[in-house]
């Protein structure tokens, strides 16, 4: 019966796999040939699995430098983040942008309109000492003149600080190096609210160490021609839209956005008259959010001295402050007389 011989080629997966060869055309007595054959079979095996080895290995010791470069370069961002952010974490905390400026605009209850975009102006830049993150924001208001506010925020101990707030109306601001130029109208007696003759002029607001610090006023544009608007000095009746009374205890602002608004700081206190005759009264502090109202600085309503602007007319007494619709309709002749002690409402 012819001798059946059986080998181990390696397969496509890596393994071994018996196949039966066919019968030998030598003689079935020879021993020798059986024994030489079986050490012949071995060695290509052997060379298939150390050359399947040498590539297992090449191929790692290729990957290796990726992967490390990989990690090294993922670690370096990691220490590089850690120490930005022991260093005061400028690019993650201090980030000047409008999102941020408008979450401190709400958080310090500077938009006074409620608007919905209060941020008009934003400028970033080291306004709080060499190498200080700060930013300078104007706040927009629904009126002809539509930015009245600024403030500026220092980023220091972790968290945005307000070291400046200003109420007037403005225009653009503009750096000058690490210091902040403001221009404003210059409003001459008898100039309505939105068309102010006197031209314009600006100061450099400049970082001290510890506050800011305004310099002087500069005329920036020339007033335009006089027209004879400034009241003699015995005149009765002047045209203005902002005052205060002889006490400085209360301020008032007279036909802006077609209504009064007057304040007293004393017990705190605030009063609306709209041109219908709706007086609208508010009592506490909220109702009186701004104190630098109270400042010398707007013109006096002497007492005896009547204001008349836009539909209105406020007059000063010893008894306080009276104002009343003046126009035709169904609010001519009401109103309200506001002083230290409170408000009350006056007219049929």
């Amino acid at each position: 019966m012819p001798l059946r011989h059986f080998r181990q080629p390696v397969d496509s997966l890596g393994g071994s796999r018996n196949v039966e060869e066919e019968p030998s055309s030598l003689p079935t007595g020879s021993g020798k040939e059986i024994e030489m054959r079986q050490p012949c079979t071995g060695q290509p095996l052997l060379r298939l699995f150390l050359m399947v080895a040498a590539l297992s290995a090449l191929a790692l010791t290729a990957s290796r430098p990726i992967y490390s470069a990989v990690s090294r370069g993922h670690a370096t961002g990691q220490t590089a983040a850690l120490a930005e952010a022991a260093a005061g974490g400028t690019s993650a905390k201090a980030g000047c942008s409008e999102a941020t400026a408008r979450q401190l605009v709400d958080e310090h209850h500077l938009n006074a309109f409620l608007l919905p975009n209060p941020v008009r102006q934003l400028l970033c830049g080291p306004f709080t000492g060499p190498g200080s993150q700060a930013m300078a924001i104007t706040i927009g208001a629904p009126t002809c003149w539509g930015t009245q506010r600024w403030a500026v925020f220092s980023f220091r101990g972790g968290g945005w600080q307000l070291v400046l707030d200003e109420r007037q109306f403005i225009f653009p601001l503009i750096t000058v190096g690490a210091d902040i130029r403001e221009t404003t109208p210059v409003f001459r007696q008898g100039d309505n609210r939105c068309n102010p003759s006197g031209g314009s002029h600006a100061r450099i607001w400049h970082w001290d160490k510890t506050r800011f610090t305004a310099g002087p006023w500069k005329q920036a544009t020339p007033p335009k021609p006089s027209q004879n608007t400034v009241p003699k000095p015995n005149q009765n009746t002047v045209h203005l839209f902002y005052l205060s009374s002889p006490s400085h205890n209360l301020w008032c602002d007279v036909g802006d956005e077609d209504k009064v608004y007057c304040v007293s700081a004393k017990l705190p206190h605030s009063v609306t008259l709209t041109t219908d005759g709706m007086v609208k009264i508010c009592s506490g502090p909220p109702c009186v959010g701004n104190q630098k109202l109270f400042k010398p600085g707007d013109p006096v309503l002497a007492y005896g001295q009547q204001d008349e602007q836009g539909r209105y007319r406020c007059k000063s007494e010893t008894t306080g402050i009276s104002c009343t619709v003046i126009a035709a309709g169904k609010g001519f002749g009401k109103g309200f007389l506001i002083n230290s002690a409170g408000v009350r409402r006056v007219g049929p």
